[in-house]
């Protein structure tokens, strides 16, 4: 261990306990409840000064270690054409919102050679932008540490704005403009964009091979929600010089993908997957064909689809079927039980309340239920044929395509038995989560790909792979340096969840008894205590 390294460490603590004994008497005389929280407060602050004086010192020790300056430069070199630019002082802000200056190598294109304009204002040219690579390969980008950069986007992605996010960066002592928050936001959610691409592409085009959804039941849904694109129209600017442009709504759509136990209930121990994307229906279903490949999915025991009655969505899933080579055996089609119901209602509604009481309308919605969950759906044509009478019969008969050409997605009785879901309530979550409480709104106006990319945050974020997504873009972004396979981890089965639980449940588990504390890995003696 440095002793350089020990010393600045150690007066850091120093100062660290003598600006607590100059507040110590002012804390103690707190004796109300606004000035007990100003003192956790203060403290508080007092602690993440401390940690980012700390962080200063290790970047500033391990960025000045000259073999790793020289590595790094020399990885950085292999990817393209670049050469020394000098030393340059650059300012990096941490977690808790303090800054430390760094003198780190530059390294600037070399365009020797090659022909055209020089770079200009606001051009890049043909070599591209300069790096530093001691700072890339610890991921330190945009001026912010990773971890930094990694709790901006994710308070942008689960607000339901930019300001409220700024508003929540604030109270923990990170203060960043408008401008520098976007352009985290942005630079990481294009760039985590294209890696994704890139990703799936090579994932399609790959073998299939097992993976975390090998051997299991697994569980697909496919839906759309709405949002605003931002399009510039033609004509003069507004008065207040903005230019003008128009605002369609456009569909998102999500995919989602869990596994289910041999009772049909979802298994804990794997995060669900949730994506989504700007495009069309052939860019939805290519994405999930390359989830699929790449999780494994193609050595599955079942793969279960459940969606609503879009012809979209059931045109498309023989190719999911040919693209994993999975047997139609393995593969069951549910259609979503209350799109079914609710398909009934509408059938009953047409009927005015002239020609049928609500007592008679209950009475048929009710057989009518009863045959659609056994599964007799001739027997239901021809309950639903009852009401096609008169003026009314063409709009009635508009419905009987729709449940001869689902037949087989409407076993519902058999798919109860075989403990197979008869909604689709997880993909419809997930469109509220993902879309609807984040992307659409009446004042919200996107462009489209920074809609893609807050589809691609937003859904990892509430899958619980945030963390995930963010260590393999950043890693994947620096290839050079470090690399990562997958954005879809696995969760380490060794480690126990108890780390993360608090005093309530852990009493709740001690209620339940000892078995239980011997499932998450605890010991106990001869009284039932726990053993530290």
């Amino acid at each position: 261990m440095p002793t350089d390294l020990l010393q600045q460490i150690e007066e850091t603590i120093s100062s660290f306990r003598a600006e607590i004994d100059a507040r110590l008497s002012e804390w103690l005389g707190a004796r109300r409840p606004s000035e007990f929280r100003g003192v956790e407060l203060g403290l508080a602050g007092l602690g993440r000064a401390l940690c980012d004086a700390l962080m200063g010192i290790l970047l500033g020790m391990i960025v000045n270690e000259a073999e790793f300056q020289a590595k790094a430069v020399a990885a950085a070199q292999e990817t393209r054409r670049l050469r020394n630019g000098g030393a340059r002082e650059v300012t990096v802000t941490f977690l808790g919102g303090s800054k430390a200056g760094v003198r780190v190598p530059y390294l600037r294109p070399d365009r020797r050679g090659l022909r055209g304009r020089r770079r200009g204002c606001g051009r890049r040219g043909r070599g591209g932008a300069g790096l530093y690579p001691t700072l890339e390969a610890l991921g330190i980008w945009a001026g912010v540490s990773p971890a930094l950069a990694g709790e901006v986007v994710r308070q942008v992605a689960d607000s339901e704005a930019v300001r409220p996010a700024r508003e929540a960066l604030s109270r923990r002592g990170i203060n960043l403009g408008q401008k520098q928050t976007l352009r985290i936001v942005n630079k990481f959610g294009l760039r985590a964009v294209d890696q994704r691409e890139e990703w799936l592409r090579d994932a399609s085009s790959a073998a299939p091979s097992p993976g975390p959804l090998s051997g299991r039941r697994v569980v697909i849904g496919t839906d759309g929600g709405r949002t605003r694109i931002r399009k510039p129209s033609r004509g003069r600017r507004r008065n207040n010089g903005h230019r003008r442009y128009d605002a369609p709504w456009k569909e998102p759509k999500i995919i989602v993908i869990y596994l289910i136990d041999a009772q049909g209930h979802p298994l804990r121990e794997f995060r669900p997957v949730y994506d989504g994307t700007m495009g069309d229906c052939d860019a939805v279903f290519a994405m999930l064909v390359g989830y699929l490949k790449a999780l494994g999915a193609a050595h599955a025991a079942q793969l279960i689809v459940v969606a609503d009655g879009a012809k979209w969505i059931w045109n498309r899933v023989p190719e999911i079927a040919d693209a994993l080579g999975l047997s139609s055996s393995k593969i069951c089609q549910v259609l979503d039980w209350f799109h079914a119901v609710e398909t009934l209602h509408s059938i009953a509604d047409i009927p005015s309340k002239s020609n049928i009481s609500p007592h008679r309308r209950a009475k048929w919605i009710k057989h009518a239920k009863k045959l659609l969950h056994s599964g007799r759906i001739n027997d239901l044509l021809a309950h639903i044929r009852t009401l096609a009478v008169g003026r009314r019969a063409k709009k009635i008969n508009r419905y009987l395509a729709y449940f001869e050409k689902n037949e087989t997605r409407m076993q519902y009785s058999t798919f109860q038995i075989q403990k197979i879901p008869l909604g689709s309530g997880a993909v419809e979550s997930t469109v509220r989560r993902v879309v609807n409480m984040r992307l659409k709104s009446n004042s919200k106006f996107w462009y489209e790909e920074n809609a893609e990319s807050m589809l691609l945050l937003r859904s990892y974020l509430k899958a619980g792979r945030f963390d995930d997504l963010f260590d393999w873009s950043i890693c994947t972004a620096v290839s050079w340096w470090c690399s990562e396979s997958s954005p879809i981890r696995e969760p380490d089965r060794q480690e126990s969840s108890l780390t993360i639980l608090d005093v309530g449940q852990r009493v709740r588990l001690r209620n339940r008894g000892y078995s239980r504390w011997r499932a998450w890995g605890l010991e106990r003696d001869e009284k039932g205590r726990q053993i530290s």
